[in-house]
């Protein structure tokens, strides 16, 4: 048996295994996808074992998607420009990196006709999730693209593509955007009870979109939905990017999975 899986910290609450073993029983594809919830510095011997291990690929969450690209032969777009890789494929023994939340979250929009161009964004987070949806913004025409971050510097190299950076330290009004995108864990699995950003009002076209998925609704989406917004959550995200890193794996493979 071959495997795949997820590769994280304290993420056993994630729907990842399921979607993937029930599309790889569907398609009868030779595989099982496993969870690799593992230290810091646990993750070079997980590396120089995958050969062992019949591992032929893994995803990334967090906190690892911008710490495992020191350890990857090639980086591919986007997940070059993003800084961040939640996607790893062998192909002739070198480690190659993606970014499928990047395609998962275009495909995510596409699926309920959000115009991305011209629309005008903020993003919440400075982290590896936060770069692939300001790229997916970027590359198809958003009109402007704010975020929220506690560490500027960390988006210095995006700086070309951010209109404006804010800090968290501060209320927020969202009326002037189309879509607003959380992607911190606040609010997720592990921060249930906390909320990202303190909201004081939003425009019913805003599209509230969490990127977390667990709970269902969380308390960011919980307060769109009171000021009469569109919500999201990140489940079909998940599905859509868990795909693309399956496609991926096969065509790295150099034979059908």
């Amino acid at each position: 048996m071959r495997y795949s899986g997820l590769l994280g910290r304290s993420i056993k609450y994630s729907m990842s295994p399921l979607i993937h073993n029930q599309y790889y029983r569907e398609n009868n594809i030779g595989l099982e996808y496993k969870i690799f919830d593992i230290e810091k510095g646990a993750i070079e011997n997980f590396l120089s074992d995958m050969g062992k291990n019949e591992i032929i690929g893994f995803n990334v969450t967090i906190p690892y998607k911008e710490y495992i690209i020191s350890f990857l032969d090639e980086v591919v777009y986007p997940a070059k420009y993003i800084g961040a890789v939640n996607t790893v494929a062998v192909n002739n023994g070198k480690l190659m990196g993606y970014n499928t939340d990047y395609y998962g979250f275009i495909k995510t929009l596409e699926d309920i006709k959000f115009n991305i161009k011209e629309c005008k964004a903020l993003i919440i987070g400075s982290g590896g999730a936060a770069k692939a949806v300001l790229y997916a913004l970027h590359d198809n025409g958003a009109k402007t693209i704010e975020v929220i971050a506690r560490k500027e510097e960390t988006l210095v190299e995006h700086s070309r593509i951010i209109t404006k950076i804010w800090n968290f330290n501060r209320s927020f009004s969202l009326k002037d955007y189309h879509i607003v995108v959380n992607c911190t864990p606040l609010g997720g699995a592990n921060h249930a009870n906390e909320n990202p950003i303190t909201i004081i009002a939003a425009s019913e076209d805003t599209l509230f979109y969490d990127l977390n998925y667990v709970p269902e609704k969380s308390l960011f989406l919980k307060k769109g939905e009171e000021l009469g917004c569109r919500i999201m959550n990140g489940k079909k995200m998940l599905f859509n990017q868990a795909y693309k890193a399956i496609e991926i794996w096969n065509e790295n493979n150099g034979e059908d999975l």
